[in-house]
């Protein structure tokens, strides 16, 4: 199995677990939410990635810096 695979692999059993946990929690429901409702998760979810995404460019923002320090320093060879 190659990489690819198993990265796959890996996603579908977490997405699958979230599913069953989703299920425990709220039982089936959301297959009879109304589709508006529906939107707005998913609106909210890519916000909350979006969020999620700039908080980690802040950082490797902040370690590139560090990085090019270091290297401007001579602390770094390559």
């Amino acid at each position: 199995m190659n990489s690819l695979d198993d990265a796959l692999d890996r996603f579908v059993a977490r997405l699958r677990s979230r599913l069953e946990a989703g299920a425990a929690t709220y039982g089936d429901a959301s297959f009879e939410r109304p589709e508006v409702d529906l939107v707005d998760e998913v609106q909210q979810e890519l916000e909350d990635v979006c969020g999620w995404a700039l908080i980690l460019w802040v950082r490797l923002e902040r370690l590139r810096r560090r990085v090019t320090q270091i290297h401007e320093q001579g602390g770094a060879h390559g």
